[in-house]
């Protein structure tokens, strides 16, 4: 199928800020297409967790939970860390618990993951204990026909338990607290969970609109004197927007140039798939788009790239510091083997990251160690592999720290006497260094885990040999910057006024409602709640 040379609305990008808009626009009877520039639906959606965090959302209500607005202004502001700009905050404060509703009625079903805390920032002000955080109900992929084999999906950590669920069996990579049973008969069944889930939900309820969803077509350029009417895709065809384009093709990642510009770090990679590469940007900067910075990033991870076990798959970048590192018996250590933050926490490696050597004329803690034992191998899963199994033949591995340390490029005495010290903190149960498991935040539930120090469930001994290693690189869950928009989604020019029919949402806009902090599901939510906010905008006309 071809597309038609006009639509209300185009959309760039499948992932939920794309998804969204389109469902949006398509519910409210516009004629809308989708163009993914990818041969598969989801972009970094798909591969994602899938919370999605939302105050005063309805389900919230309904389960009888308090909260209120100001308390979730109260919050966001703090996450922002002067970073985010109030109309932004108070847009999607106002707006997210709206949008989730109308997501809602069109099919989008949601749950409440009553497990998850404000688990990044629990003792600021406006924090509340539950119902915030939500995610997509598990669905199968058979429910979209033939479509359900375009749905990208992860081959180094399937999504086929919830948040909810593995939260409850003590994390991601905890994989003996899950049922073979239940996992063998989701599979068998195309069952979707996570983000994957999300953007079936999504991907659904679009197609029951007549919405036109594009793969293998990108936009070379948008077209329009002005402002914009119009795409030129990839394969040199024109299609007229008469409401608005709205670009949702994630961040610059992929882009080296762009990446190494814009975010400062060496060593960095994409968490995302390779089509997600900056399009967005380099296409508003045409017309004479803004960019939004936003400094101190703490939406960074510490991860490593995991090559594909089969032929035509990409390699993915897995979160370490959210899976492995939410267990115990490991540790980060910089090339002079010292440990420079909480493992467990990466908002707190995030900052340790930048810091900079000027004597040396480095950065102080990049490249980064993961360093681990048999102990970690026998209890959990690494890579997204069976407990118990031994760690890809990529992974370096040696019989003493010391040799593992050499292997690695890692000061030898620096790693022994960093082990050492943090064993001794292990059998007292207190990280004196950086607090890891002090913190009141968690990715797993402590009595789930049945090894590592009893007195703190994040602590393990590493002892026991064979010993692990692998170099970890810097990802950013949400780039530092994208494109200026303004409350209405609508991209911004560099001379302070809205491109006319030109908006922006997901990681392709600047997160100008959370600035330089980061909380669990809300770039996901973000994307839909100005996804759903530039199709009101659509609706209402030009304007502000």
């Amino acid at each position: 199928m071809q597309p038609r040379a006009e639509y209300d609305v185009v959309v760039a990008g499948s992932g939920a800020g794309g998804l969204g808009a389109a469902l949006a626009a398509a519910e409210a009877g516009l004629a809308v297409a989708v163009l993914e520039k990818d041969r598969l639906i989801g972009g970094g959606t798909a591969l994602s967790a899938g919370g999605l965090w939302a105050g005063c959302n309805h389900l919230q209500r309904a389960a009888g939970l308090a909260d209120s607005r100001q308390a979730v202004l109260e919050y966001l502001n703090f996450v922002g860390g002067g970073s985010s700009e109030p109309a932004h905050v108070e847009a999607f404060v106002d707006h997210a618990p709206v949008a989730l509703e109308h997501f809602e009625r069109c099919g989008v079903k949601t749950q409440l993951v009553l497990e998850f805390p404000d688990h990044y920032y629990p003792v600021a002000p406006g924090s509340v204990e539950r119902g915030r955080t939500l995610e997509a109900q598990p669905i199968s992929i058979h429910e979209l026909g033939d479509w359900g084999s375009k749905v990208r999906d992860s081959h180094i950590d399937p999504h086929r338990v919830s948040v909810a669920e593995f939260l409850a069996s003590g994390g991601l990579v905890n994989k003996k607290g899950r049922d073979p049973a239940l996992l063998a008969e989701r599979e068998a069944k195309g069952i979707r969970t996570c983000g994957a889930a999300l953007v079936v939900q999504l991907l659904k309820a679009n197609l029951a609109r007549g919405t036109a969803v594009f793969t293998s077509l990108g936009i070379d350029r948008l077209i329009g004197d002005g402002g914009v009417s119009g795409v030129r895709t990839s394969d040199g065809g024109e299609i007229r927007a008469r409401r608005g384009v709205v670009l949702a093709t994630g961040g610059w990642e992929g882009d080296a140039t762009i990446a190494r510009t814009f975010e400062g770090l060496p060593g960095l990679r994409s968490a995302f798939p390779k089509a997600v590469s900056g399009d967005a940007w380099r296409l508003a900067a045409d017309h004479g788009a803004a960019t939004a910075i936003i400094r101190n990033n703490l939406a960074l991870i510490l991860g490593f790239m995991v090559p594909p076990k089969r032929a035509g798959q990409e390699p993915e970048f897995r979160h370490s510091q959210v899976r492995e590192c939410a267990c115990p018996h490991n540790i980060i250590v910089n090339a002079d083997g010292k440990r420079f933050s909480d493992e467990g926490y990466f908002p707190d490696t995030s900052a340790a990251l930048r810091e900079y050597d000027v004597w040396r004329r480095r950065f102080r803690n990049l490249p980064a160690y993961l360093i681990f034992d048999s102990q970690y191998v026998e209890n959990f899963a690494f890579a997204g592999g069976a407990a118990g199994a031994a760690p890809p033949e990529w992974v370096t591995r040696a019989a003493s720290l010391p040799e593992l340390a050499r292997e690695l490029g890692i000061s030898p005495e620096g790693l022994e006497g960093s082990v050492n010290r943090f064993n001794g903190f292990v059998r007292e149960g207190i990280d004196r260094d950086f607090n890891r498991g002090g913190k009141k935040w968690k990715q797993a539930k402590p009595e789930a885990i049945k090894t590592g120090s009893a007195l703190n469930r994040a602590l393990g001994t590493i002892e026991k040999a064979p010993f692990y290693g692998v170099e970890m690189v810097p990802a950013p869950v949400v780039p530092s910057g994208g494109l200026r928009t303004n409350a209405s989604a609508r991209v911004m020019s560099v001379r302070g006024a809205p491109i006319a029919g030109l908006y922006a949402a997901g990681n392709a806009a600047a997160h100008l409602e959370f600035g330089m902090g980061y909380q669990a599901g809300i770039s996901l939510m973000s994307a839909l709640t100005f996804g759903y906010l530039c199709v009101q905008h659509m609706k209402r006309g030009e304007g502000p």
